[in-house]
């Protein structure tokens, strides 16, 4: 009798054990999971505001297509690319970290949360999504601070040609070369910048174009100080060959190949935040 006894004060114990551990699983389960969805949601929301960005930017560069181009307003809207692209990197950095301690708080607490393990997994689904999706934002505002960079020095030329054509038009010829050189040192840091898979290999070659038009362009002004007519005649010829080489370039494709690069990764970028979020 004693011995039944004992044996139903230790089933007692143990159900009470049970129940203490399913609730107090449930019950942390839910905590874990507030948590969770606290910082993916903050990471959600960082994500739109850099899609956003990128998209604000995107439509203010078409803006400035055909006959509304500046390319003084598109050194402004590069270095405004450049800017969006460091602090999106930098969220994004700090967005990864978050979601890494959040990843490994839940798997640190999956023995103690058996009975909830389905909401546990639904969140670390939505963790590795959200994960995909910063490797992608990484990887375009990577390369955003590259073209930004590169865009600006050659805005930046195209700028100082507009100027120097200005300036030599009305003869004054020492003003349009001091601005020659402005615009030497900025093709050489176009010429100079990083290799990236979002700058074609034409683009590149055409800023190395321009560094040749920039010497023939030196040697021409030089004559025109000079007022040696018969080599200002000659460089006039070098010049127009430098021109219709560099209108040779077919920038509807340079823009194709430039969109192919972004293309794949703002789709999974979107459809990565599409699974996180459904």
């Amino acid at each position: 009798m004693l011995l039944k006894r004992i044996e139903l004060i230790v089933l007692g114990i143990l159900i009470i054990g049970i129940i203490g551990y399913a609730g107090t699983g449930i019950v942390y389960a839910g905590v874990m999971v507030a948590n969770a969805d606290r910082t993916l949601n903050t990471v959600v929301s960082h994500q739109n505001d850099f899609s956003k960005s990128f998209n604000e930017i995107t439509t203010e560069h078409k803006a400035l297509s055909g006959s509304n181009f500046n390319p003084k307003d598109e050194v402004a809207l590069a270095d405004k690319s450049v800017m969006s692209s460091q602090l999106a990197a930098q969220t994004i950095n700090q967005d990864d970290a978050a979601l890494g301690s959040v990843e490994r708080s839940l798997e640190g607490s999956r023995w103690l949360t058996a009975i909830s393990r389905s909401s546990l997994d639904r969140e670390s689904t939505r963790i590795r999504h959200l994960q995909n999706s910063l490797a992608a934002g990484r990887t375009i505002a990577a390369a955003g601070v590259v073209d930004g960079t590169f865009w600006h020095s050659v805005y930046s030329a195209l700028a100082d040609l507009d100027l120097i054509n200005t300036q030599a038009g009305s003869g004054d010829f020492t003003s349009a070369r001091t601005t020659l050189t402005t615009m030497k040192a900025d093709v050489d840091h176009a010429v100079q910048q990083p290799a990236s898979p979002s700058l074609p290999a034409d683009l590149r070659q055409l800023v190395i174009e321009l560094q040749t038009l920039v010497a023939d362009y030196s040697k021409q002004l030089d004559a025109q100080i000079a007022g040696d007519d018969a080599t200002v005649a000659a460089q006039q010829a070098v010049l127009d060959a430098d021109r219709t080489k560099l209108a040779s370039y077919d920038m509807d494709k340079v823009g194709t190949e430039i969109d192919g690069f972004y293309k794949p990764l703002i789709d999974r970028f979107n459809s990565e935040i599409a699974a996180a979020t459904a």
